[in-house]
């Protein structure tokens, strides 16, 4: 629900923040007040279109902001799939910044979202019934959800029977288009002749798994062969075939150490150590001999490497980053092969398959179409009645059915048809509800699905358009009724509506310094009550107003 809403530099107010309470709560006001800038504020806030002359005259910016409290899983679906999310303590706070060049910038929680998601985001928080909005019952995709809403514990067996085969038959018919790609016979030879191509390609490279790495090595080698010879001979030179080496010198010292070792056991040690490591350094020399002896860097070979490496690249560059990878894309395309070339067979098979899955999708949606009809006269039948005591006795309301291809949802094409007028021919909803009718038409779905909508605040204006009397006290009753549940906002002028308020509010126009100010202030009791008799009497009011006025708000505590 909303808690409060701020608004700064918007038409007649220069800064305003109202607070506002569950259940109903009602705004009133003299004609011309201001009662519609708030209704416009909301609007801003869940991503309507802005009209610069929203913007307070003599200012560059204004502000709209909305602050919403809600643990909905409706709403949370839409906020993870546009990557935000509610607050710790639950709360969605909505910005709108408009400016006086008719651009305008929305935020949800601080992040700057597009006008799209904005009109997402506020489908799940709030539902405005007034002349100039976009209603959910004027979107024709809605419809068959109203009626699965209305009905849901009726046709939750149906629904499920279908979405079960469903689940299959569009398992198969993803299936066939993946092995066909919707590509005719030249595509698929195409891509045959492609994949022949690469799996030829890595299996002539004959790849090992290690050698790309070893072959790595080998280059280096012999791109510094002539260096490495030379360092090898050095170091024999060094160690063994000097004239000067260190086997030669520490052949001395062994001699001079022998004739000495006798007097002391440390001295027979060093002698044995030194001794051991004149005897490795003389094999060590000999290997590294017979490795320079044996070297044989042949330009070929260097030649054959580099291109085996480049070969490798290639493939590399084409199918993956490793050796790893590029079999990993073989194993994947010869599958693909395998697949294309029994394709006729497998198609034939998935044809077969799809053929008998839509007998048995076609019984179950002929079942649940024929459960949403039942459903459908049931809300019709209801409906009705709750229009008729809302002084709306001539309307006609029919729920249409199309027969349309399987979807997830089944065959059902459904619109809401209507006729508000006496002789009117019956037509989409969208093309014949003016903004009092639609509010009314909208507060009858919602005294029937108040239980289990998951829309937590609604808001009506002009909902008291073309009634009075009784018929303005029934509207009055089921707007309590409805704010027992969820929170609603309405913006009326019958005193019968406004004495249903657990909260009331009340809008007034001042000027100063020759500036116009729209106020709004909530009030109490006795302030509702004076409220109540200027709706009834105007500027003219009497003790016996007082009376009347305390009267009606007594018959609609009686009527709780």
């Amino acid at each position: 629900m909303i808690l409060e809403l701020y608004m700064k530099n918007c038409a007649l107010v220069e800064e305003l923040r109202l607070n506002i309470d569950e259940k109903l709560n009602i705004l009133t006001g003299e004609t011309g007040s201001g009662k519609s800038i708030i209704i416009d504020a909301l609007g801003l806030c869940l991503g309507e279109k802005y009209d610069r002359s929203f913007l307070r005259k003599g200012t560059d910016k204004g502000l709209v902001e909305a602050v919403f409290y809600s643990k909905s899983n409706y709403l949370n679906k839409v906020l993870e799939e546009n990557d935000l999310e509610l607050d710790e303590d639950n709360m969605l706070v909505i910005t709108r910044v408009i400016y006086a060049d008719g651009k305008s910038v929305g935020r949800v929680n601080g992040r700057t979202v597009k006008m799209g998601v904005l009109k997402k985001i506020a489908s799940r928080l709030i539902d405005i019934h007034g002349q100039h909005q976009t209603q959910a019952l004027f979107n024709k995709e809605t419809h068959l959800e109203f009626v699965d809403l209305f009905g849901e514990n009726e046709l939750i067996k149906y629904k499920q029977e279908y979405k079960t085969i469903y689940e299959k038959y569009s398992e198969i018919k993803k299936e066939l288009s993946m092995i066909t790609e919707n590509k005719d016979d030249m595509q698929i030879q195409r891509e045959i002749d492609l994949l022949k191509f690469q799996i030829n390609e890595i299996e002539s490279a004959n790849l090992s798994k290690d050698e790309y790495e070893d072959l790595l090595k080998q280059r280096d080698v012999y791109r510094n062969s002539e260096k490495i010879y030379s360092n090898l001979n050095l170091s024999y030179q060094h160690l063994y075939d000097g004239s000067v080496n260190a086997v030669d010198l520490i052949g001395n010292a062994v001699r001079e150490l022998s004739s000495i070792a006798e007097y002391d056991e440390s001295l027979s040690n060093y002698n044995n150590d030194i001794e051991r490591i004149m005897y490795e350094l003389q094999d060590i020399s000999r290997e590294i001999r017979n490795y320079k002896e044996n070297i044989n860097f042949e330009p070929y070979e260097l030649e054959q490497i580099e291109l085996k490496v480049d070969e490798i690249n290639n493939l590399r560059r084409k199918y993956g980053e490793t050796i790893e990878d590029i079999f990993e894309y073989y194993n994947k395309i010869k599958s693909r092969l395998d697949e294309i070339l029994n394709r006729d067979e497998r198609i034939e098979k998935l044809k077969s398959e799809i053929l008998e899955f839509e007998k048995k999708l076609s019984i179950k949606a002929d079942n649940l179409t024929e459960a949403r009809k039942r459903v459908a006269a049931k809300l019709e039948e209801i409906l009705l009645i709750e229009l008729k005591s809302l002084n709306m006795k001539n309307v006609v309301f029919k729920v249409k059915f199309e027969k349309v291809e399987f979807m997830q949802k089944g065959q059902d094409d459904v619109e809401f048809m209507i006729s508000f007028n006496l002789g009117e021919d019956i037509k989409p909803i969208y093309k014949v509800a003016s903004g009092g009718e639609m509010s009314r038409f909208m507060l009858a779905f919602k005294t029937i699905l108040a239980d289990i909508d998951q829309i937590d605040t609604l808001v009506f204006d002009e909902i008291d358009t073309g009634i009075s009397g009784i018929a303005a006290q029934i509207v009055g009753e089921k707007l309590s009724n409805i704010g027992k549940k969820k929170q609603i906002i309405c913006i009326t002028h019958l005193p019968q509506i406004a004495a249903n308020a657990d909260t009331h509010y009340c809008i007034e126009k001042s000027t100063s310094n020759e500036r116009t100010f729209t106020t709004i202030q909530k009030l109490d009791h006795s302030q509702k009550r004076d409220e109540i008799a200027r709706l009834i009497a105007g500027s003219n009011i009497t003790e016996k107003t007082i009376e009347h006025a305390n009267e009606i708000i007594e018959l609609a505590k009686g009527s709780l």
